[in-house]
């Protein structure tokens, strides 16, 4: 359950960064809407699954966690109704306002529920900035390849759009794939005597080393090469092949990036 939590709330973080980047007037009411009703489903269901007895992923943060998440829920709806009044700079203060609710959830909710008794240098800096960079990932490469779509919509849209989203996304693969090789410098660098070893937990067989290469496969090493190839797919004016081929990184970023958080909660390694 603390996975799928955390999923929800990083998948609407990351759909919520994305609204700041393309002018209103280009795509139209249609377009923020759509997305506004995503961030809300997504945020809605998280708000369900936190109600659900006995899952409590704050800890002791329980009052303040639970009241961010119906803040970022309650400024999502602002959101929604200032984009549908068409009350731009109204919608974009409010999806500011849901970020700002959001990102503390996600972070209350993963050092509440994240292993804590491995010892790893630098756990607290890499655990946020995993977290934060799976959240962008995640969104954008949803977003992406819905703005994809959108071209079939508005075929006159112009297609720096796409170029810049998915420059933007092939950017947070890289990161992505930084990141982890952090994670893993980190956890290689730890005495051989400590026990729980965290390179052995996350690699070894006795620990989650079949989830660990599987991440790396298809949530890393496939989602680089599609994110290559979805970039050159725009620059040549090809949207339609461009969205099929974010089909298919939507999913490995999805797979690999909910492996992640699964790692990650019962390692203690973020990755």
């Amino acid at each position: 359950m603390g996975v799928f939590f955390l999923f929800l709330v990083a998948l609407a973080i990351g759909c919520l960064s994305t609204l700041f980047w393309i002018p209103e007037d280009d795509l139209g009411r249609g377009y923020f809407v759509t997305n506004a009703l995503i961030i809300l489903v997504l945020l809605a269901l998280a708000a369900a699954v936190l109600r659900l007895d006995p899952f409590a992923p704050f800890g002791s943060q329980a009052r303040l966690g639970s009241g961010l998440l119906w803040g970022a829920l309650g400024a999502s709806f602002l959101y929604y109704a200032a984009i549908w009044k068409e009350r731009w700079r109204a919608g974009r203060w409010a999806a500011l306002a849901a970020i700002a609710a959001a990102v503390p959830v996600l972070l209350l909710a993963v050092q509440g529920l994240a292993r804590s008794d491995v010892d790893l240098p630098l756990r607290g800096p890499l655990l946020v900035l995993a977290l934060c960079t799976s959240a962008l990932l995640l969104g954008w490469s949803l977003i992406t390849m819905l703005l994809g779509h959108w071209y079939l919509v508005a075929p006159r849209l112009t297609f720096r759009h796409l170029v810049l989203f998915c420059r933007v996304l092939l950017t947070l693969v890289v990161v992505r794939v930084v990141l982890v090789g952090a994670a893993l410098w980190a956890a290689s660098s730890v005495g051989e005597l400590v026990e729980p070893h965290p390179w052995r937990l996350l690699t070894g067989p006795e620990g989650e080393g079949m989830f660990f290469w599987f991440r790396v496969l298809w949530g890393l090493a496939l989602p680089l090469l599609l994110a290559l190839m979805s970039l050159h797919c725009a620059r040549h004016r090809s949207n339609q092949s461009a969205t099929g081929i974010l089909y298919v990184l939507v999913v490995g970023s999805m797979v690999g990036e909910t492996t992640a958080i699964y790692i990650t909660l019962t390692t203690g390694v973020p990755i």
